[in-house]
């Protein structure tokens, strides 16, 4: 205090820098202090008979406020099968990631940061707003390893659905859904850029101020995924939230893709995209009058009208480029003829909306769209790889459903028996090298399920807290 009050011309943005390096600092020494004597409290009230103390390793975890290097004490443990396990029950206790891996806190900030920015800005913001430096490319390796977590857990949820495993809680009589896709550029690829599909699901809107609604319980999918997987997944992702058996009416809203039309069942109540039926409008004829005309025979619901003027508009031009763009707007909407008017306007009947929601019209596709992934992936002059491309595309999902925080909730501890632990190496964020081997020569970077300090020992987490000196 005295050094930085000598210093002349000191601004309070320096003072606030050098307070915050002084506060990570301590919070360093802090959690490394922390972590050892908890470890220490935990090895004298371990079962002895459980587990033998094999010694220290030295480790390092990533957290907001910098590194923490510290040292824990591996276990030997023979499993109920039988077979012998390497943990470390500090690591099990506190849910700490495995070795050379990060906090959950900072996990978050990383996740967070990627789905407005850059890797490069994600990086340099989350180096200046907190006590750890990381590099573009130890972000990306972050998001790589958990954007593999989440698409492990999406095949895992359709194998559950397919063997009929997976029913939600939330009971509906209707289901909104809105599907669509959009094209990103793409680097290093056989092709130059693909079609990343997106798809929600929601069961109404709800008020959430004066003439304001939004979606309520919304489903959010979204990768690079062929027609069919992505059925599989967005069933299993409604069925995961909604009880599908309660489910009366389907509502569909989509631009008229013939992938899309392909998953829906025959009893599903198909809509136009209202979006791009009028931008095919727009797109194919252009004369104001005729236009109008057009969207007066829709607002009568007169199909068969339409389809007559489309014929007489189209035999009154004499230019070969407008002929050929009436016959592509008469063809667009003979294959979408069901979908021409909105649900409302094709007669469905409703059940009764649950209570505090209301049905309103559909069409919020166009803007997910943008507020999902073209916003981030499309329109900033950015080239992916399908592996990465995909990655971001389901935590941009996962963010838009409204369960970011469980991206980052899937950095768990990883278990290996001793046979696997030879090929085991952790890279991510290029953390400190550690020990290659303790005791009898194993490598052991493992973490196993705490069976002797559990709630019916007794002893609580706040005791365990109190017995290292960390509370009253």
């Amino acid at each position: 205090m005295i050094t930085m009050l000598n210093e002349e011309g000191l601004t309070f943005k320096e003072i606030e820098e050098k307070i915050f390096r002084m506060v990570c600092e301590w919070g360093q020494s802090f959690a490394r202090d922390f972590l050892e004597k908890y470890d220490e409290f935990l090895m004298k009230n371990r079962d002895k008979e459980a587990y033998r103390n094999k010694g220290l390793r030295e480790t390092t975890i990533k957290t907001v406020f910098g590194e923490v290097n510290y040292s824990r004490r591996v276990y030997e443990t023979i499993r109920d099968d039988g077979l012998k396990e390497f943990v470390y029950l500090l690591d099990e206790q506190l849910h700490i990631p495995g070795v050379g891996l990060i906090s959950q806190n900072l996990a978050d900030q990383l996740v967070a940061g990627i789905t407005e920015m850059s890797y490069r800005e994600t990086a340099t913001k989350v180096t200046e707003m907190t006590g750890q430096r990381i590099s573009a490319m130890g972000v990306w390796k972050v998001i790589q390893t958990l954007g593999e977590k989440v698409c492990e857990e999406e095949a895992n949820l359709v194998k559950a659905h397919k063997a009929g495993n997976v029913q939600g809680d939330i009971i509906t009589p209707v289901l909104f859904e809105e599907t669509d896709g959009v094209y990103v550029n793409l680097q290093r690829e056989k092709q130059d850029m693909a079609e990343i599909k997106v798809g929600i699901a929601y069961d109404g809107w709800k008020q959430t101020g004066k003439d304001r609604f939004a979606l309520d319980e919304k489903v959010v999918v979204a990768g690079f995924s062929k027609a069919k997987e992505f059925q599989a997944y967005r069933e299993a992702a409604i069925a995961e939230k909604y009880n599908t058996d309660e489910i009366e009416v389907r509502l569909v809203n989509a631009d008229g893709a013939e992938w899309i039309k392909n998953l829906s069942d025959a009893d599903t109540v198909f809509q136009l995209d209202p979006f791009h039926r009028n931008k095919a409008i727009r797109d194919y004829v252009p004369y104001k009058e005729a236009i109008q005309e057009i969207h007066e025979l829709l607002d009568e619901k007169d199909i068969a009208g339409l389809f007559e003027h489309l014929e007489t508009y189209k035999n009154s031009l004499s230019d070969d480029a407008e002929i050929e763009k009436a016959e592509k707007l008469i063809t667009y909407f003979a294959n979408n003829r069901q979908g021409l008017l909105s649900y409302q306007d094709q007669g469905i009947l409703l059940p009764e909306s649950p209570k505090g929601l209301t049905y309103r019209n559909m069409g919020t596709m166009e803007n997910h769209i943008w507020s999902t992934i073209a916003r981030r992936m499309k329109h900033n002059h950015t080239c992916w790889s399908y592996r990465g491309g995909n990655h971001l595309a389901k935590i941009l999902a996962k963010k838009c459903s409204g369960r970011l925080d469980e991206v980052s909730a899937k950095l768990k501890s990883p278990r290996f028996e001793r046979g696997q632990t030879e090929t085991i190496q952790h890279e991510i964020l290029s953390a400190g090298t550690v020990p290659q081997k303790i005791g009898k020569g194993y490598r052991y970077p493992v973490s196993g399920h705490l069976t002797k300090l559990d709630n019916s020992s007794g002893i609580t987490h706040q005791i365990c807290l109190a017995m290292v000196g960390c509370c009253n």
